[in-house]
Protein backbone atom coordinates (compact mmCIF):
# COMPACT_ATOMS: atom_id res chain seq x y z
CA UNK A 1 0.00 0.00 0.00
CA UNK A 2 1.37 3.17 -1.05
CA UNK A 3 2.50 5.20 2.30
CA UNK A 4 0.32 8.39 1.98
CA UNK A 5 -2.77 6.05 1.10
CA UNK A 6 -2.14 3.97 3.99
CA UNK A 7 -1.65 6.75 6.10
CA UNK A 8 -4.95 8.76 5.00
CA UNK A 9 -6.85 5.30 5.59
CA UNK A 10 -5.22 4.55 8.92
CA UNK A 11 -6.35 8.41 10.00
CA UNK A 12 -10.04 7.65 8.37
CA UNK A 13 -10.12 4.13 10.89
CA UNK A 14 -8.67 6.53 13.81
CA UNK A 15 -11.33 8.88 13.08
CA UNK A 16 -14.48 6.24 12.91
CA UNK A 17 -13.19 4.73 15.72
CA UNK A 18 -13.38 7.73 18.24
CA UNK A 19 -16.90 8.07 16.88
CA UNK A 20 -17.95 4.80 17.78
CA UNK A 21 -16.80 5.13 21.19
CA UNK A 22 -18.44 8.84 21.56
CA UNK A 23 -14.59 10.36 21.55
CA UNK A 24 -14.19 14.12 20.35
CA UNK A 25 -11.71 14.80 17.46
CA UNK A 26 -7.56 14.64 17.93
CA UNK A 27 -7.22 17.86 18.54
CA UNK A 28 -4.42 19.41 16.06
CA UNK A 29 -2.63 20.71 19.52
CA UNK A 30 -2.25 17.85 20.69
CA UNK A 31 -0.52 16.63 17.65
CA UNK A 32 1.95 18.86 17.11
CA UNK A 33 2.85 19.15 20.87
CA UNK A 34 3.35 14.86 20.19
CA UNK A 35 5.45 15.47 17.43
CA UNK A 36 7.80 17.83 18.25
CA UNK A 37 8.13 15.82 21.48
CA UNK A 38 9.18 13.07 19.32
CA UNK A 39 11.54 14.72 16.97
CA UNK A 40 13.01 15.99 19.87
CA UNK A 41 13.44 12.77 22.16
CA UNK A 42 13.03 9.81 19.57
CA UNK A 43 15.96 7.79 18.71
CA UNK A 44 16.94 4.44 17.00
CA UNK A 45 15.25 1.85 18.58
CA UNK A 46 18.44 -0.34 18.91
CA UNK A 47 20.46 2.17 20.35
CA UNK A 48 17.29 3.12 22.87
CA UNK A 49 17.33 -0.48 24.67
CA UNK A 50 21.19 -1.02 24.32
CA UNK A 51 21.61 2.42 26.28
CA UNK A 52 19.07 1.38 28.97
CA UNK A 53 21.70 -1.16 30.20
CA UNK A 54 23.80 1.59 31.60
CA UNK A 55 21.10 1.87 34.42
CA UNK A 56 18.96 -1.04 33.94
CA UNK A 57 20.87 -4.65 34.72
CA UNK A 58 17.75 -6.28 32.98
CA UNK A 59 15.32 -5.28 30.03
CA UNK A 60 11.92 -6.14 28.96
CA UNK A 61 11.25 -6.25 25.19
CA UNK A 62 7.46 -7.16 25.14
CA UNK A 63 5.06 -7.42 22.53
CA UNK A 64 2.08 -9.91 22.02
CA UNK A 65 1.02 -10.60 18.71
CA UNK A 66 4.31 -12.19 16.89
CA UNK A 67 4.86 -10.22 13.41
CA UNK A 68 7.85 -10.27 10.63
CA UNK A 69 9.30 -6.94 11.33
CA UNK A 70 9.40 -7.47 15.09
CA UNK A 71 10.83 -10.91 14.62
CA UNK A 72 13.90 -9.24 12.76
CA UNK A 73 14.58 -5.97 15.24
CA UNK A 74 14.68 -8.64 17.92
CA UNK A 75 17.26 -10.60 15.89
CA UNK A 76 19.26 -6.80 15.52
CA UNK A 77 18.63 -6.33 18.83
CA UNK A 78 21.36 -9.43 20.16
CA UNK A 79 24.27 -7.94 18.51
CA UNK A 80 23.39 -4.54 20.39
CA UNK A 81 22.86 -5.78 23.06
CA UNK A 82 26.37 -7.76 23.05
CA UNK A 83 27.96 -4.78 22.42
CA UNK A 84 26.22 -3.25 25.36
CA UNK A 85 27.80 -5.65 27.62
CA UNK A 86 24.68 -7.93 27.68
CA UNK A 87 25.70 -11.84 27.81
CA UNK A 88 22.04 -13.34 27.90
CA UNK A 89 19.06 -13.30 25.86
CA UNK A 90 16.07 -14.72 27.99
CA UNK A 91 12.95 -16.03 26.30
CA UNK A 92 9.37 -16.72 27.01
CA UNK A 93 9.58 -19.09 24.28
CA UNK A 94 11.50 -21.99 25.76
CA UNK A 95 11.53 -24.19 28.12
CA UNK A 96 13.74 -24.26 30.95
CA UNK A 97 13.67 -28.26 30.36
CA UNK A 98 15.29 -27.55 26.80
CA UNK A 99 18.33 -25.42 28.56
CA UNK A 100 21.11 -28.21 27.60
CA UNK A 101 19.58 -28.28 23.83
CA UNK A 102 19.78 -23.81 23.27
CA UNK A 103 23.00 -23.68 25.04
CA UNK A 104 24.60 -26.19 22.57
CA UNK A 105 22.73 -24.43 19.71
CA UNK A 106 24.51 -21.34 20.66
CA UNK A 107 27.70 -22.55 20.99
CA UNK A 108 28.28 -25.10 17.86
CA UNK A 109 30.69 -24.60 15.62
CA UNK A 110 28.15 -24.23 12.95
CA UNK A 111 24.56 -23.42 13.35
CA UNK A 112 22.14 -26.69 14.33
CA UNK A 113 18.92 -25.52 12.90
CA UNK A 114 17.19 -28.86 13.40
CA UNK A 115 18.09 -29.01 16.97
CA UNK A 116 17.30 -25.30 18.06
CA UNK A 117 13.86 -26.13 16.33
CA UNK A 118 13.78 -29.16 19.05
CA UNK A 119 14.48 -26.60 21.74
CA UNK A 120 11.82 -24.38 20.70
CA UNK A 121 9.31 -27.41 20.13
CA UNK A 122 7.97 -27.93 23.92
CA UNK A 123 7.13 -24.41 24.66
CA UNK A 124 5.86 -23.43 20.48
CA UNK A 125 3.59 -26.43 20.09
CA UNK A 126 1.48 -25.26 22.80
CA UNK A 127 1.21 -22.10 20.87
CA UNK A 128 0.90 -22.48 17.25
CA UNK A 129 4.38 -20.97 17.79
CA UNK A 130 7.08 -21.95 15.08
CA UNK A 131 8.07 -18.72 12.71
CA UNK A 132 11.20 -18.69 11.26
CA UNK A 133 11.82 -14.94 12.29
CA UNK A 134 11.74 -15.94 15.99
CA UNK A 135 13.76 -19.04 15.52
CA UNK A 136 16.51 -16.83 14.02
CA UNK A 137 16.86 -15.39 17.65
CA UNK A 138 19.00 -18.32 18.45
CA UNK A 139 20.53 -18.05 14.77
CA UNK A 140 21.66 -14.04 16.21
CA UNK A 141 22.96 -15.81 19.52
CA UNK A 142 25.34 -17.80 17.92
CA UNK A 143 26.68 -15.61 15.20
CA UNK A 144 27.70 -13.25 17.80
CA UNK A 145 29.96 -16.02 19.67
CA UNK A 146 31.16 -17.06 15.95
CA UNK A 147 31.84 -13.35 15.53
CA UNK A 148 32.91 -11.63 18.70
CA UNK A 149 33.00 -13.62 21.76
CA UNK A 150 36.95 -14.75 21.78
CA UNK A 151 38.36 -16.65 24.92
CA UNK A 152 35.73 -14.76 26.80
CA UNK A 153 31.78 -16.45 28.08
CA UNK A 154 29.38 -17.31 25.32
CA UNK A 155 26.70 -15.36 24.95
CA UNK A 156 24.03 -17.84 25.99
CA UNK A 157 19.80 -17.91 25.63
CA UNK A 158 18.18 -18.96 28.80
CA UNK A 159 14.57 -20.50 28.55
CA UNK A 160 12.06 -18.94 30.72
CA UNK A 161 9.34 -21.41 31.10
CA UNK A 162 9.00 -24.70 32.61
CA UNK A 163 7.68 -28.31 31.03
CA UNK A 164 3.56 -29.03 31.72
CA UNK A 165 3.13 -32.10 34.07
CA UNK A 166 0.82 -33.65 31.26
CA UNK A 167 0.55 -36.87 33.20
CA UNK A 168 -1.34 -35.28 35.66
CA UNK A 169 -4.44 -34.91 32.83
CA UNK A 170 -6.30 -37.61 30.84
CA UNK A 171 -5.52 -37.90 26.78
CA UNK A 172 -8.91 -36.76 26.28
CA UNK A 173 -8.28 -33.76 28.27
CA UNK A 174 -9.05 -30.01 26.42
CA UNK A 175 -6.08 -28.30 28.07
CA UNK A 176 -7.79 -24.88 26.82
CA UNK A 177 -9.87 -24.89 29.91
CA UNK A 178 -8.70 -23.18 33.11
CA UNK A 179 -9.71 -26.16 35.03
CA UNK A 180 -6.73 -28.27 33.36
CA UNK A 181 -3.89 -25.94 34.19
CA UNK A 182 -3.58 -25.85 38.08
CA UNK A 183 -3.09 -29.96 37.66
CA UNK A 184 -0.74 -28.30 34.63
CA UNK A 185 1.18 -25.92 36.10
CA UNK A 186 2.89 -28.56 39.06
CA UNK A 187 5.68 -26.32 39.59
CA UNK A 188 3.91 -23.02 40.28
CA UNK A 189 2.80 -20.43 38.28
CA UNK A 190 4.79 -19.93 35.12
CA UNK A 191 5.54 -16.14 36.29
CA UNK A 192 6.99 -16.90 39.59
CA UNK A 193 8.96 -19.39 37.75
CA UNK A 194 10.41 -16.89 35.18
CA UNK A 195 10.66 -14.98 37.85
CA UNK A 196 12.89 -17.38 39.94
CA UNK A 197 15.13 -18.32 36.70
CA UNK A 198 15.71 -14.62 36.29
CA UNK A 199 17.32 -13.88 39.83
CA UNK A 200 19.39 -17.03 39.82
CA UNK A 201 20.39 -16.76 36.54
CA UNK A 202 21.23 -12.67 35.99
CA UNK A 203 20.30 -11.05 39.18
CA UNK A 204 22.41 -12.83 41.74
CA UNK A 205 25.76 -13.94 39.31
CA UNK A 206 25.64 -10.09 38.39
CA UNK A 207 24.83 -10.62 34.73
CA UNK A 208 22.88 -8.23 31.91
CA UNK A 209 20.14 -9.82 30.06
CA UNK A 210 17.34 -9.08 27.28
CA UNK A 211 14.00 -10.83 28.25
CA UNK A 212 12.07 -11.44 25.35
CA UNK A 213 8.28 -12.26 26.66
CA UNK A 214 4.89 -11.48 25.40
CA UNK A 215 3.30 -8.12 27.30
CA UNK A 216 1.75 -9.80 30.00
CA UNK A 217 5.54 -10.81 31.48
CA UNK A 218 7.20 -7.67 30.26
CA UNK A 219 5.44 -5.25 32.24
CA UNK A 220 7.33 -4.43 35.48
CA UNK A 221 4.94 -1.44 37.19
CA UNK A 222 1.30 -1.95 36.00
CA UNK A 223 -0.65 -5.00 36.45
CA UNK A 224 -3.45 -5.41 34.10
CA UNK A 225 -6.75 -6.13 34.39
CA UNK A 226 -7.71 -9.83 33.23
CA UNK A 227 -8.44 -10.40 29.59
CA UNK A 228 -11.58 -12.85 29.21
CA UNK A 229 -9.56 -14.57 26.01
CA UNK A 230 -5.82 -14.00 26.69
CA UNK A 231 -5.91 -14.56 30.43
CA UNK A 232 -8.45 -17.23 30.40
CA UNK A 233 -5.99 -20.00 30.85
CA UNK A 234 -2.33 -19.99 32.25
CA UNK A 235 -2.40 -16.68 33.87
CA UNK A 236 -1.78 -16.17 37.68
CA UNK A 237 -4.98 -13.44 38.80
CA UNK A 238 -4.54 -12.06 42.25
CA UNK A 239 -6.44 -9.72 43.99
CA UNK A 240 -8.39 -9.37 40.22
CA UNK A 241 -5.11 -8.25 38.93
CA UNK A 242 -3.23 -10.56 36.41
CA UNK A 243 0.45 -10.96 37.82
CA UNK A 244 3.24 -11.37 35.16
CA UNK A 245 7.32 -12.26 35.57
CA UNK A 246 8.50 -9.01 35.43
CA UNK A 247 5.77 -7.81 38.03
CA UNK A 248 6.90 -10.23 40.49
CA UNK A 249 10.65 -9.35 39.62
CA UNK A 250 10.34 -5.88 39.85
CA UNK A 251 8.90 -6.76 43.52
CA UNK A 252 12.58 -7.95 44.24
CA UNK A 253 14.72 -5.74 42.33
CA UNK A 254 12.76 -2.76 41.60
CA UNK A 255 14.05 -0.48 38.84
CA UNK A 256 16.75 -2.64 38.31
CA UNK A 257 14.38 -4.21 35.50
CA UNK A 258 12.85 -2.17 33.28
CA UNK A 259 10.01 -2.31 30.96
CA UNK A 260 10.34 -1.77 26.69
CA UNK A 261 7.23 -2.28 24.33
CA UNK A 262 6.76 -2.57 21.33
CA UNK A 263 3.46 -0.92 19.48
CA UNK A 264 0.66 -2.30 18.66
CA UNK A 265 -2.89 -2.54 19.96
CA UNK A 266 -3.92 -3.47 23.26
CA UNK A 267 -5.92 -5.50 25.10
CA UNK A 268 -9.21 -3.66 24.94
CA UNK A 269 -12.64 -3.43 27.53
CA UNK A 270 -14.32 -6.13 25.65
CA UNK A 271 -17.17 -3.62 24.78
CA UNK A 272 -16.89 -3.24 21.01
CA UNK A 273 -13.75 -6.02 20.22
CA UNK A 274 -10.48 -7.20 21.91
CA UNK A 275 -8.28 -4.99 20.58
CA UNK A 276 -7.85 -1.32 21.95
CA UNK A 277 -5.65 1.51 19.77
CA UNK A 278 -2.52 2.63 21.47
CA UNK A 279 -3.95 6.21 23.37
CA UNK A 280 -6.80 5.89 21.54
CA UNK A 281 -5.12 6.80 18.30
CA UNK A 282 -3.39 9.58 19.11
CA UNK A 283 0.14 7.89 18.98
CA UNK A 284 -1.04 6.26 15.31
CA UNK A 285 -2.12 9.45 14.15
CA UNK A 286 0.62 11.82 15.00
CA UNK A 287 3.06 9.57 13.04
CA UNK A 288 0.41 9.41 10.23
CA UNK A 289 0.19 13.37 9.75
CA UNK A 290 3.71 13.80 10.33
CA UNK A 291 5.99 12.02 7.39
CA UNK A 292 9.05 13.39 8.43
CA UNK A 293 8.78 11.37 11.60
CA UNK A 294 11.26 8.09 11.45
CA UNK A 295 10.00 4.98 11.80
CA UNK A 296 11.11 3.21 13.62
CA UNK A 297 11.28 5.02 16.41
CA UNK A 298 12.05 4.86 20.21
CA UNK A 299 11.15 7.06 22.71
CA UNK A 300 10.32 7.54 26.56
CA UNK A 301 6.76 7.09 27.76
CA UNK A 302 7.20 8.13 31.62
CA UNK A 303 8.17 11.30 30.86
CA UNK A 304 6.86 14.32 28.44
CA UNK A 305 3.64 14.50 26.26
CA UNK A 306 3.46 10.75 25.29
CA UNK A 307 3.22 10.01 29.60
CA UNK A 308 -0.15 11.40 29.60
CA UNK A 309 -1.73 9.68 26.59
CA UNK A 310 -4.40 7.87 28.15
CA UNK A 311 -6.03 4.96 26.77
CA UNK A 312 -10.02 4.80 27.46
CA UNK A 313 -10.75 2.45 25.25
CA UNK A 314 -7.98 -0.32 26.59
CA UNK A 315 -9.02 -3.03 29.15
CA UNK A 316 -7.07 -1.10 31.91
CA UNK A 317 -7.67 2.83 30.90
CA UNK A 318 -3.83 3.83 31.86
CA UNK A 319 -1.65 6.37 30.85
CA UNK A 320 2.14 5.14 28.57
CA UNK A 321 3.74 6.28 31.66
CA UNK A 322 2.13 3.81 33.43
CA UNK A 323 2.58 0.98 31.30
CA UNK A 324 6.42 1.24 30.15
CA UNK A 325 9.44 3.23 30.30
CA UNK A 326 9.92 2.51 26.61
CA UNK A 327 7.96 2.54 23.77
CA UNK A 328 9.12 1.33 20.02
CA UNK A 329 7.01 2.30 17.13
CA UNK A 330 8.25 -0.34 14.54
CA UNK A 331 5.93 -0.02 11.70
CA UNK A 332 2.49 1.90 11.42
CA UNK A 333 -0.08 -1.00 11.67
CA UNK A 334 -1.06 -1.31 7.78
CA UNK A 335 2.28 -2.35 7.39
CA UNK A 336 2.40 -5.57 9.54
CA UNK A 337 2.96 -8.46 8.31
CA UNK A 338 2.68 -12.13 9.48
CA UNK A 339 5.96 -13.93 10.62
CA UNK A 340 7.03 -16.90 8.54
CA UNK A 341 5.56 -20.36 9.37
CA UNK A 342 8.42 -22.77 9.19
CA UNK A 343 8.04 -25.34 6.88
CA UNK A 344 7.10 -28.49 8.15
CA UNK A 345 6.63 -26.88 11.64
CA UNK A 346 6.58 -30.19 13.33
CA UNK A 347 8.92 -33.15 11.98
CA UNK A 348 7.27 -36.45 11.42
CA UNK A 349 9.98 -37.64 13.70
CA UNK A 350 8.50 -35.48 16.44
CA UNK A 351 4.88 -35.86 15.83
CA UNK A 352 3.95 -38.17 18.99
CA UNK A 353 5.79 -35.78 21.15
CA UNK A 354 3.60 -32.79 19.38
CA UNK A 355 0.45 -34.41 20.17
CA UNK A 356 1.46 -35.15 23.61
CA UNK A 357 2.14 -31.18 24.04
CA UNK A 358 -0.62 -29.45 22.12
CA UNK A 359 -3.52 -27.82 23.86
CA UNK A 360 -5.76 -28.11 20.42
CA UNK A 361 -7.85 -31.52 21.34
CA UNK A 362 -7.49 -31.91 17.41
CA UNK A 363 -3.97 -31.77 17.34
CA UNK A 364 -3.80 -34.33 20.63
CA UNK A 365 -5.68 -36.77 18.44
CA UNK A 366 -3.98 -40.14 17.48
CA UNK A 367 -5.00 -39.30 14.09
CA UNK A 368 -3.52 -35.65 13.65
CA UNK A 369 -0.69 -35.28 10.71
CA UNK A 370 2.41 -32.98 9.90
CA UNK A 371 -0.09 -31.07 7.62
CA UNK A 372 -2.71 -30.54 10.52
CA UNK A 373 -0.20 -29.00 12.50
CA UNK A 374 1.21 -26.90 9.25
CA UNK A 375 -1.89 -25.45 8.89
CA UNK A 376 -2.38 -24.47 12.51
CA UNK A 377 1.10 -22.35 12.64
CA UNK A 378 -0.11 -20.70 9.12
CA UNK A 379 -3.60 -19.75 10.95
CA UNK A 380 -1.86 -18.16 13.93
CA UNK A 381 0.42 -16.61 11.84
CA UNK A 382 -2.51 -14.94 9.72
CA UNK A 383 -4.75 -14.29 13.35
CA UNK A 384 -1.22 -11.94 13.89
CA UNK A 385 -1.26 -10.36 10.87
CA UNK A 386 -4.85 -9.27 10.62
CA UNK A 387 -4.79 -8.61 14.27
CA UNK A 388 -4.73 -4.94 13.73
CA UNK A 389 -7.74 -5.06 11.30
CA UNK A 390 -10.34 -6.10 14.52
CA UNK A 391 -9.53 -2.62 15.59
CA UNK A 392 -13.34 -1.70 14.93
Amino acid sequence: MDERRGDRALLERIALYRHRRELPPIQPVLVNELAEWLRAHGTDPLTYVSDLFERHQIVFVGHHTPTRRAGLFLQDLVAAAYRSGVGIVAIEYACVDDQTRLDAVVTGTTFDEPLAREALLRWGIRHNFAYREYLDVLSAVWEVNRRFVGGGAPMRVLGLDYDLDLDAVTDTADLRTSYAWPHLRSRGPVSAHMCEVLLAEVIEPGHRALVLTRTAHALTRARRLPHRVWDAIDAEVVGGYVVGAANRLYEVVADRAVTVLIHEPLPADGEQCDYALVADGVLDATFAMNDDLAVPLAFDVDRGPPARLGCTTSLDREPLGSLATGWIYLERDYERRAPTPLPEPVPAVHMEHARRYALDPVLRDRQSTVGDFAAAVSESAAAAELAWTQVL
